[in-house]
């Protein structure tokens, strides 16, 4: 079953795109296959130039299109369909994308700006029963 972890961001001491890319850095540590779901295509393009960037001595390999040659290890897009076979989904959509499931584990980011819709995907988890666990950062 699916186990979604719930993030909740501290302002004063986490950027959202630092702890966004780092996710990312550990998925691909882990060689776990992740989709990076945003919520449009300007997030999308702003997220991967800071996975370039984000740390000076990193390398994330990440794509917003899947290569018939090759699989890329993150997949960033806001195409709210899957695609392919990944472990990890980091949802940073206004919604709960229909084929969660699919996935071994979803991340959820809680910001100040989005806490009402975090509340909202976290509701619905825990009506269907998804495992569910809530951190503080």
């Amino acid at each position: 079953m699916t186990r979604v972890d719930f993030y909740q961001l501290n302002p004063a001491g986490h950027s959202f795109d630092q702890v966004v890319c780092k996710l990312c850095q550990k998925a691909y540590d882990s060689k776990q296959l992740t989709l990076l779901l945003t919520r449009n295509a300007e997030q999308s393009r702003h997220l991967d130039q800071r996975l370039w960037t984000f740390v000076d001595d990193s390398f994330v390999p990440h794509d917003s299109e899947e290569s018939a040659d090759f699989v890329t290890p993150i997949l960033i897009h806001d195409d709210p369909k899957p695609a392919g076979e990944r472990q990890l989904l980091i949802n940073l959509s206004a919604s709960v994308p229909p084929y969660f499931a699919q996935f071994e584990r979803v991340i959820e980011l809680v910001t100040e700006e989005n806490k009402a819709q975090a509340r909202e995907n976290y509701s619905f988890y825990k009506e269907r029963g998804y495992p569910l666990k809530h951190l503080n950062l």
